[in-house]
């Protein structure tokens, strides 16, 4: 009898130990941050390729009536997502730093502007985009 008492006694007990190893791995994560510079030195980065996309966007949709110059339906559907997560991300990084001066922001937020960075830049060279034709 007394087994069965003590093996849901374990049973519980062990379940808090792997909670708590969640929650301080958590903590862990979400308290990483970056300095502001790299911050600026990032959204920099994506406003200069959120510039190449917007002047390709600008461009006419390749068809059967379309210049030599035009953009591609496949490039477009990949980078209009792009940008706009970039954009969020970089926004919110911002603000941050606007609501907190001096502060370190939070790693998850440049995160997500770095990957869509790599992303965007990633299309760039696939699409071939501001390269000469």
């Amino acid at each position: 009898m007394r087994k069965l008492l003590i093996l849901p006694l374990l049973l519980v007990l062990g379940g808090c130990a792997a909670l708590s190893k969640v929650e301080n791995a958590f903590t862990t994560l979400s308290g990483a941050s970056v300095s502001p510079a790299a911050v600026v030195v990032a959204a920099n980065s994506f406003d200069a390729l959120e510039a190449t996309a917007t002047n390709y966007l600008r461009l006419p949709r390749c068809g059967k009536t379309a210049t030599k110059v035009c953009r591609d339906k496949a490039a477009t559907a990949v980078l209009i997502p792009a940008i706009q997560n970039g954009r969020k991300a970089r926004n919110d990084l911002e603000d941050f730093l606007t609501d907190h001066p001096g502060q370190l922001g939070p790693q998850g937020l440049y995160d997500a502007l770095q990957l869509s960075i790599n992303t965007v830049t990633g299309i760039v060279a696939t699409y071939h985009i501001g390269a000469p034709q």
